[in-house]
């Protein structure tokens, strides 16, 4: 990789998704969004594939990570970004067609793109290393529908968190529109985007945020506590398949349960922990009476950068920060249907957790983050081949990335945006279950769950699923 031009150093926390990368413990995440052309009709001489190529290139010379690959993965004492001179879309971008169109404007399951992403999330960055970048964009099409599409950006965790999967969808967004109203006989042909002679990437997040040890740990008893017995599912294992299956509630249901969650004082985040803890102790059998929930935080309110530059950056800024349940603190649930019938409780128990997260803060006045730990760890790799075979520290994680929202503009944008979906691999070496959630420009939630082939047996996903959803048929 001598021929690239070498721009900085991972970070810590870049490291630690380079070694689960090259260990094969993770391979990415990604941010599905569903984009429509405002209007009945097309304009003239109008051509969606000049218009996703011209808005992808856009993007790309906007945010220079998007030209950077991880060197030396497996060493991360000298592991770096260094910068691809260019980038060919024809090889990055995917075009494929959906086999029915996507139903607008209701709730529901849409199995083409959980199929999709599931393949996308088993694929990593590792083919033509050097030539291809580290992420993808997937374009799935209706037949007939030239005016509407799901876009899937998928990238590997060292270049972004969740969040920046929203700053990309936004910047995409805007590009499409201005990629419209250019001549169509403009830049047809062109597929290669050329990096800038000196490729800006932003500092890594130790660089922007001091991140001070704390100075306890107040995370609950992991797997050996010897006064509760806890369920964390099969033991750390390889090769880590990933799996992927989602539901999508209507605006209706969603706006209804977003006001019950304020109603009840308490955040989306918190009841949906809730839900799906009442869910899985209705599917586990009674001695498993402890469950552990990891929830990232994001950390760009408090980093050293103006707020419209760590609101809009395509970076790794995030914590985690921990909660427990147990059986008898979790309300009833009908055990019929799987589905709790009272998760409130459980869910201001969470609020009060993040709210105790937030409010531990250093002299300096920002949250102390579980993550200063890394810069006490010399090569993250010793320590996941270390975890293989021993038990998880956690049943399962809950990331809410919140709402997708255009840039300021006049009037309604040009190319609206409905749904939208974060996904992602199952981290070997993490929660057995990952539920991932965000929500649409036209007000859906969406909710989506990975976990490890072998790992969680389907049977309880399938009630974990069953349930969560019909939790919310009260709000229909």
């Amino acid at each position: 990789m001598r021929h690239l031009e070498k721009l900085r150093l991972l970070g810590k926390l870049e490291q630690v998704s380079a070694s689960c990368h090259h260990l094969g413990f993770f391979n990415n995440i990604g941010l599905s969004a569903h984009y429509a052309l405002s209007g009945s009709t097309s304009p003239a001489g109008f051509d969606l594939r000049r218009v996703i190529y011209s808005a992808a290139r856009d993007v790309v010379r906007k945010h220079g990570i998007l030209f950077a690959i991880p060197v030396n993965e497996d060493t991360p004492d000298t592991s770096y970004f260094a910068s691809l001179s260019s980038i060919d879309l024809d090889q990055s971008i995917h075009f494929l067609q959906r086999s029915h169109p996507l139903a607008a404007g209701t709730d529901g399951d849409d199995k083409e793109l959980d199929a999709i992403l599931e393949d996308q999330h088993n694929t990593n960055f590792k083919s033509d290393y050097g030539t291809l970048p580290f992420w993808r964009l997937v374009i799935l099409q209706a037949p007939g529908a030239e005016t509407e599409f799901t876009a899937s950006f998928i990238y590997h965790h060292a270049l972004g968190d969740g969040v920046s999967g929203l700053v990309f969808h936004k910047a995409f967004q805007t590009a499409l529109a201005a990629a419209c109203s250019t001549s169509s006989s403009q830049s047809e042909a062109e597929s290669r985007v050329t990096a800038d002679e000196k490729v800006l990437v932003l500092p890594p997040v130790e660089d922007l945020h001091p991140q001070p040890l704390p100075p306890h740990h107040p995370n609950p008893p992991g797997p050996g506590s010897k006064t509760r017995k806890e369920w964390t599912a099969n033991s750390i294992r390889m090769p880590c398949r990933s799996r992927w299956a989602s539901f999508c509630l209507s605006p209706g249901v969603s706006r209804a349960f977003f006001q019950e969650c304020k109603g009840q004082e308490t955040s989306v985040t918190a009841a949906l922990s809730s839900i799906v803890a009442s869910v899985l102790f209705t599917t586990l059998p009674e001695p498993e009476d402890t469950l552990t929930c990891i929830i990232p935080v994001s950390l760009r309110p408090w980093l050293s950068l103006p707020g419209d530059a760590a609101r809009d950056a395509i970076g790794t800024y995030f914590d985690a920060t921990r909660v427990s349940f147990t059986r008898p603190h979790q309300s009833s649930s009908n055990s019929s249907s799987g589905s709790p019938t009272d998760i409130w409780p459980g869910a201001r128990e969470v609020s009060g957790a993040l709210r105790d997260y937030l409010g531990n803060v250093s002299p300096t006045g920002e949250p102390y983050t579980a993550i200063a730990v890394l810069k006490t760890i010399p090569d993250f790799s010793v320590v996941c081949r270390s975890m293989l075979g021993k038990p998880r520290d956690a049943a399962f994680e809950v990331t809410n990335i919140g709402v997708f929202s255009s840039s300021p503009q006049t009037g309604a944008p040009l190319w609206q945006v409905g749904r939208v979906m974060l996904s992602r691999s199952a981290l070997a070496s993490g929660a057995a279950v990952t539920v991932s959630i965000a929500t649409g420009g036209d007000g859906s939630m969406t909710v989506g769950f990975s976990w490890q082939d072998g790992v969680v047996e389907d049977g309880v996903l399938d009630s974990v699923l069953r349930g969560a959803k019909k939790y919310f048929d009260r709000y229909q």
